[in-house]
C-alpha cells in the first residue's frame, strides 16, 4: 500500500511556504507533495555514545513547584558529523497545516498562505499518526529523495528534556543565560513570542516564522501554539521527577497564554482524553525532532559495551591502585554466590560514584579553563589602561609641567599639584586593578595545575573550546589556548612567571 497521496503532486512549494526565514545551516527533509520540512541541529558538548551532560530544567520559583521547579536532567545527541560533537535535530518551525495535510490527506493540498499556520486542534494520537506516516513515506522514498545525505533516523515528538534544552538555547547560550526565564533577547518578548493581549497575538493564531528566533534559530518555540511532548507529565519532587506518569506534557504557551506565563519553564499537563474523546485544542500543536535508536547495529552494541565497561574505572594509577579492577579480581576468586552477588553490587556502586566524580571534575575543569581565558583577556585590557595612565602621568610630570610651579598653580590648572595627584591616584588604581587580576590569573593556573592531572586538563580543552564557540565567544579561543600553555609550562617548571604571562596575554590582544 502506497503511503503517498493518490493524486499527482501539486506544484513544488515555494520557500515562503515552509521556510520563511532561510539560513545556511538549515537541514531540509523532503515531504510528500513536493513539500519540505526544515530542521535545526541542536548540539550537545558530548562525543561518545555514552556521553551525556547534566542540565537543570524548570524554574527556581516556588509557585507551582510541583510542576516547574528546577530539576536535574541529562541530555546527549543521536548523531555526530565526523566524530564532532553529538546533536539531535528539532523543527525550525511548528508543523503547519500544509505539512500535516501533505502527509495525512489522500490528495495533495495546494500551497497557500491560509495553510502555513501551526497545525492545531488535533490530538496527541493524531500527531503520533503523522510522524508514523511521514517516517514510512521517507523509508519508501529514501532513494528517490537522496536521503543518504541525511543521517539514518526517524521523526517523533520531542521529549520534555529535548524541548526545553532547545527552547533555552542549548550551547548557544552561557550557563547563566540558560537558567533565565527566557533565552537572551535584544528586544521585548513580543518580538519573539505570540501571547495573549493587544500588543501581541490579540487572540489569534499567527503564521509561522514572523517573529525573531531563539539563539538556535528556532521560531515560535515560545508562544503561538502550545506544543505536545512525546513523554508523559511527571510531577516535580524537589531534585527529581515523581514516579507517577500522568497525561500529556504541553509546553511553551500559546497565543492565549498571558505574557507572564510565557517562559522556557512553563509546563502544563493535559489529559489524553476528555468527555469528547481524544483531547484537542485550538491552541495546541506540535513540533518534530529527528533522532535515532541507540542500539541500532551490532557494531554500535560493541562500542556501547566497551564504553560501559570503561565507565567509573580509574584510568590513572594511585597509591591504592585501581580499586575497581582489584575488586573484580577478588570477586572472581570468591566461590560463594551470595558473596559474589554483593561484591558485584559494590563494584557497580563504586563505578557509579567514580563516574559521577569524573563528570563533576570535567565540568569543574571546563569552568576553570573558561575563567582562565577571560582573566587573560581581562588582564590585558587592564594593562592597556595602566600603560595609558602611566604614559599620561609621565608626560605631564616630565615633559609638560614644571616641577617648581606645581605648588603655586591654581587647582583647576592641569599642572597643579591637585591635578597631578589625581592623575597619580588614577595611575595607582589602574596598577592595583591590573595586579589584582594578574595575581588571580596566576592563582588559577597554580590551583588548576595542582588539583588536576595534566592529561585530564588537556582533555577538556576541546569541549571548552566548543562551549565558547557556540555561546558566541569564539574570540576567547586564543586566550584559552594560551591559558592551557601557561598551565603546562607551570606543570613542567613549577615557576610562577607573572611578567611573562602578562606579556603573552598582551601579545594576543595586539594581534586582534
Amino acid at each position: 500500500m502506497s503511503l503517498s497521496p493518490s493524486i499527482s503532486y501539486a506544484e513544488p512549494w515555494d520557500t515562503n511556504f515552509y521556510n520563511p526565514k532561510p539560513s545556511d545551516d538549515d537541514v531540509i527533509f523532503p515531504m510528500p507533495c513536493d513539500g519540505s520540512m526544515v530542521m535545526k541541529k541542536v548540539y550537545t558538548p558530548t562525543n561518545k555514545p555514552l556521553d551525556d551532560i547534566k542540565v537543570i530544567l524548570g524554574s527556581n520559583q516556588k509557585e507551582l513547584g510541583f510542576a516547574e521547579y528546577a530539576t536535574p536532567n541529562y541530555i546527549s545527541g543521536s548523531f555526530s558529523d565526523n566524530g564532532k560533537e553529538r546533536y539531535y535535530l528539532i523543527g525550525k518551525y511548528e508543523v503547519t497545516a500544509l505539512q500535516y495535510q501533505a502527509v495525512m490527506n489522500d490528495t495533495c493540498p495546494s500551497a497557500k498562505i491560509s495553510l502555513i499556520f501551526p497545525m492545531t486542534n488535533i490530538s496527541w494520537f493524531d500527531a503520533i499518526a503523522f510522524t508514523d506516516k511521514y517516517n514510512r513515506w521517507l523509508i519508501e522514498n529514501q532513494t528517490k529523495n537522496k536521503l543518504n545525505k541525511i543521517p539514518q533516523g526517524y521523526f517523533r515528538l520531542p521529549n520534555n528534556t529535548e524541548w526545553e534544552y532547545a527552547a533555552r538555547g542549548g550551547t548557544k547560550v552561557t550557563e547563566s543565560e540558560f537558567r533565565e526565564n527566557h533565552f537572551p533577547m535584544t528586544a521585548n518578548l513580543e518580538n519573539y513570542a505570540w501571547f495573549s493581549g493587544a500588543k501581541s497575538a490579540n487572540g489569534k493564531l499567527q503564521l509561522i516564522g514572523r517573529l525573531q528566533p531563539n539563539p538556535l534559530d528556532i521560531y515560535d518555540i515560545l508562544g503561538n501554539a502550545n506544543e505536545m511532548m512525546f513523554d508523559s507529565f511527571r510531577m516535580n519532587k524537589l531534585d527529581r521527577y515523581h514516579g507517577q506518569e500522568g497525561g500529556m506534557i504541553v509546553r511553551g504557551g500559546s497565543y492565549l497564554t498571558p505574557e507572564s506565563s510565557i517562559t522556557a519553564a512553563f509546563r502544563t499537563e493535559k489529559a489524553y482524553y476528555d468527555d469528547k474523546g481524544a483531547y484537542k485544542s485550538q491552541d495546541v500543536g506540535f513540533r518534530l525532532v529527528y533522532t535515532t535508536s541507540v542500539m541500532n547495529s551490532s557494531d554500535a552494541v560493541k562500542v556501547l559495551d566497551k564504553q560501559w565497561n570503561e565507565l567509573g574505572n580509574e584510568t590513572t594509577s594511585s597509591a591504592n591502585g585501581n580499586v575497581v579492577n582489584e575488586l573484580e579480581k577478588i570477586t572472581k576468586q570468591v566461590e560463594d554466590e551470595n558473596t559474589k552477588k554483593e561484591l558485584n553490587k559494590l563494584n557497580t556502586l563504586l563505578r557509579s560514584a567514580n563516574q559521577a566524580r569524573d563528570e563533576q571534575r570535567n565540568r569543574s575543569i571546563q569552568s576553570a579553563l573558561q575563567l582562565g581565558a577571560f582573566l587573560c583577556a581581562n588582564v590585558s585590557d587592564l594593562n592597556s589602561k595602566f600603560e595609558y595612565n602611566n604614559n599620561l602621568y609621565n608626560t605631564m610630570t616630565n615633559e609638560i609641567c614644571e616641577p617648581d610651579e606645581t605648588e603655586t598653580l591654581p587647582d583647576e590648572n592641569m599642572c597643579s599639584k591637585v591635578k597631578l595627584n589625581n592623575l597619580k591616584q588614577v595611575l595607582n588604581e589602574s596598577k592595583n586593578a591590573r595586579d589584582f587580576i594578574l595575581k588571580y590569573y596566576a592563582d588559577t593556573i597554580v590551583t588548576t595545575a595542582s588539583n588536576y592531572e595534566k592529561n585530564v586538563i588537556n582533555e577538556q580543552a576541546q569541549p571548552t573550546k566548543f562551549i565558547l564557540e557556540n555561546s558566541g565567544k569564539a574570540n576567547m579561543n586564543d586566550y584559552l589556548k594560551l591559558y592551557l600553555n601557561h598551565i603546562n609550562q607551570y606543570i613542567a617548571s613549577g615557576k610562577v612567571d607573572r611578567t611573562t604571562w602578562l606579556q603573552s596575554c598582551d601579545d594576543i590582544k595586539g594581534k586582534k
